[in-house]
């Protein structure tokens, strides 16, 4: 007969596997590399798992290879590996059909959502004379390739914290603005220079 301690034992380690392949499957079908929020806010809110247990899981997956941590722009995210992606492939079974759609679903209704999030950067950075350093970027859908990148000096930390807040607020007009701004003529300018001003009395 085999004891109740046994079988918990054996659906405690049962569901320990189940959510690290949860996690793998969660980051394999938003296709791009996840923050440790936007995995907690998924599994959270769909009562999948608490924090602490996730936080492990996504440190055992990183010291196990199936996970890569990323970071960059001060910011770190996690991707699957390939052994990652083999070893989900192959335990797949063992996800339920339940997580498996709550995923799925997840997926296509807020993956667009975290590209546009992922494709827009703003960070700053003391240099050596105590001025700060804004970087702002613009990256496509796969947040890889750069559409455009800025850098500005200032002064004071505020300034710089308030430049990162009104490029990520207003990241659409501004892009837009500046790519209208530099892909126009001037105006009232020939190749021989500004026209003069002719005033009428």
């Amino acid at each position: 007969k085999i004891s109740s301690a046994v079988v918990n034992m054996y659906d405690n380690t049962r569901a320990l596997a189940e959510n690290k392949l949860i996690i793998l499957y969660l980051i394999e079908k938003i296709e791009i590399p996840l923050s440790n929020s936007e995995i907690c806010q998924f599994a959270l809110e769909k009562n999948l798992m608490d924090y602490f247990s996730i936080q492990q899981y996504l440190s055992e997956l990183v010291d196990s290879g199936l996970l890569e941590m990323i970071t960059e722009n001060n910011s770190t995210r996690y991707t699957i590996t390939a052994d990652g992606e083999d070893t989900l492939n192959y335990f797949i079974k063992h996800i339920s059909n339940y997580a498996k759609t709550v995923i799925n679903t997840y997926a296509k209704e807020n993956s667009k959502r975290i590209r546009a999030e992922y494709a827009v950067t703003a960070n700053y950075f003391q240099e050596m004379n105590n001025e700060y350093t804004v970087k702002c970027g613009v990256y496509d859908s796969d947040g890889t390739t750069s559409l455009m990148e800025i850098s500005i000096n200032v002064a004071t930390k505020d300034q710089a914290r308030t430049i990162c807040r009104n490029w990520k607020n207003n990241v659409a007009d501004l892009y837009g603005d500046i790519m209208l701004t530099l892909a126009t003529e001037p105006k009232n300018e020939t190749d021989d220079g500004p026209k003069p001003i002719t005033i009428k009395k």
